[in-house]
Parts: structure tokens; sequence; C-alpha cells
């Protein structure tokens, strides 16, 4: 493979990311009934209209962005997730610094790599 055709195969991989990218994005923004396809359970309560934390109506999830919190479609104190306050946490983002070590051992991986490939690419003495 030479410059210019590693270059078009670069050019469709990242036109193919984005295309992905766009697509997850707009199945993700469809009006769903709870974000990130949580189902109330039968042991789930409501929370009073308008809760937010620190409201003495009952508890509610309070993490903004779980997937039953006081700020989703459909705000519920699960009982099956006791153990985080009854908040699905499925749907909180990623931490920045798991992402930061994420990305960066990603980064640190390809750069050994490539620079393997160049190495092999030298000629050895023998």
């Amino acid at each position: 493979m030479n410059y210019e055709e590693i270059v078009e195969v670069m050019k469709n991989l990242s036109f193919l990311i984005l295309l992905s990218a766009a697509l997850v994005l707009s199945v993700s923004m469809q009006g769903q009934s709870c974000w990130g396809g949580y189902v109330p359970s039968n042991d789930a309560i409501d929370c009073a209209s308008g809760w937010t934390p620190g409201s003495p109506a009952g508890p509610c999830c309070a993490t903004y962005k779980a997937c039953n919190s006081y700020a989703s479609p459909c705000p519920t104190y699960d009982p099956d997730y006791s153990a985080t306050g009854g908040c699905d946490m499925s749907c909180t983002p990623i931490d920045s610094g798991v992402l930061f070590l994420l990305i960066g051992g990603a980064a640190f991986g390809g750069f050994l790599i490539m620079r393997r490939r160049e190495t092999d690419l030298i000629p050895t003495r023998s």
C-alpha cells in the first residue's frame, strides 16, 4: 500500500466513524419513555412532581444523569438499586479521568505499534 491509498482508507474510516456516531446519537435522541431503556420495576416508588434533591417529599434518585433521576422522564426511587440510593446508574456518563486513561492508553499503544512497524522495515546487518 502506498501513501495515497493509506490516506484514502483513513478518509473512508473517519467518514464511517462520523456516520456511525451520528446514527447512535439520532437513535438515543428519540423520545423514549425512560432514559437508557430503563423500565421501572413493580416496587419502584414514583417521585413527587417537581422533586429536587433536598426536598422532603419522599425518596427519589438524586443523581442527575441516572436513568431514573428526578430530571429524567420517569423519576422513581427503585429499591432494586438501593446500593446506589435507588438510582439506575447505567445511563451516567463515564468519568473524565477514566476516559483520559483510555484515550491515552490507546494513543500510546498505537504509537508503539507504528514504531514496531517502522523498525520492521529497517534492514538489519547480518
